[in-house]
């Protein structure tokens, strides 16, 4: 194993912890202004795009990569078209049409996006060792920080699934895979927002992270942990959710798979301080458990049996989106107390992923 240590100077250290504080993540212009709802919907062939109105999920589509995912972040809309296709688009969230769209190398795999400032948004690549600026307005690249320091073993790539910003700082959560496999814990990265300088690395308690988002000022990971023989993960205490400690540079866990019922396939949190993980127990069974982070309690919620198709909460209205890809899946939203499903035409594809745009 790879020893890896930590960078930070005391002025660097005191900027992320100062910007962990803030847990200001990417405002928008109007972040009161009601959001726009786009869902994605895939299966083993091809992908769309569709949003919500009035009447329910759009008749009209926009047709994408099977295996894309959507993130709006200033009234802008991104598909990133993952593995196999290795593209980045701007979908025009006005017309509902393409502005441009632009390719990575083969097996770059795009796997998030955040802004950077008003102009330009940071690219995660799981598939290639790097984090790359582009601009808003034609998705040409303006920096690329390079992350092979972070390959584990004979990997070539440090495998980046998640990026989250707060304040001044970068953060990104590194799965650290080696031929499909998990040998160690995954790592928490801490970059200058501004240049992508390195401050600091935190090493987490679990192995395969799979998102992270902060609540009440703290930062909270969640992992999905190793595949059992069947492809399915274990409830027990190899996986679940942690929590961030920077003062003491370490991550210890919240609540563990034997509370959750197996591993963390996606996560939104409430700001407040609920989250919501998406419990992976096999292929097709993959309820929705609410965590209270502070009380480190657990609830499943009613209604949904899959919601492998993502989860986005709406901090500013307090709503929960839900993919289901279930037999009665679609889309969801959730207030807290009633599940309530979203109209969709016939043909739509299965839910696979979900944006909000303001």
């Amino acid at each position: 194993m790879k020893k890896f240590l930590m960078l930070a100077t005391a002025s660097s250290l005191a900027l992320y912890m100062t910007a962990c504080s803030d847990n200001s993540t990417s405002a928008d212009d109007d972040p009161l202004k009601p959001a726009s709802v786009y869902v994605f919907g895939a299966d083993s062939k091809s992908g769309e795009l569709r949003w919500v109105n009035e009447d329910g999920i759009s008749d009209k589509s926009l047709q994408f990569h099977k295996d894309s995912k959507i993130i709006g972040i200033d009234g802008n809309l991104f598909v990133l078209e993952r593995f196999g296709a290795d593209n980045l688009a701007l979908v025009d969230a006005s017309e509902n049409e393409v502005s441009w769209q632009v390719d990575f190398e083969d097996g770059e795999n795009p796997s998030d996006v955040v802004k950077a400032n008003k102009d330009e948004v940071w690219v995660a690549l799981e598939g290639a060792a790097k984090i790359v600026k582009v601009a808003v307005k034609d998705g040409k690249v303006t920096k690329t920080v390079k992350t092979n320091k972070f390959n584990q073993g004979e990997a070539t790539t440090p495998n980046l699934v998640d990026l989250d910003v707060s304040g001044d700082t970068l953060f990104a959560l590194f799965q650290r895979s080696e031929s499909y496999a998990f040998k160690v814990p995954g790592l928490l990265a801490m970059y200058k927002l501004s240049n992508g300088e390195l401050l600091d690395t935190i090493k987490l308690a679990k192995k395969n992270p799979t998102a992270m988002g902060f609540a009440d000022g703290k930062l909270y990971v969640a992992s999905q942990g190793e595949y059992n023989e069947t492809y399915g993960t274990d409830a027990d205490d190899a996986r679940g959710i942690e929590v961030v400690d920077f003062a003491k540079k370490k991550s210890s866990m919240v609540v563990d798979g034997k509370k959750l019922g197996g591993g963390v396939y996606a996560f939104a949190v409430d700001p407040d301080g609920v989250a919501y993980a998406a419990v992976y127990k096999t292929w097709g069974d993959v309820p929705l458990a609410k965590v209270n982070l502070s009380e480190k309690s657990v609830k499943t919620v009613s209604d949904v049996s899959d919601v492998s198709g993502s989860l986005v909460f709406d901090d500013v209205d307090g709503v929960l989106y839900i993919g289901d890809r279930g037999s009665k899946g679609g889309l969801y939203k959730y207030d807290g107390k009633k599940v309530t499903k979203i109209d969709a035409p016939k043909d739509a594809l299965p839910v696979y992923g979900i944006a909000l745009v303001r």
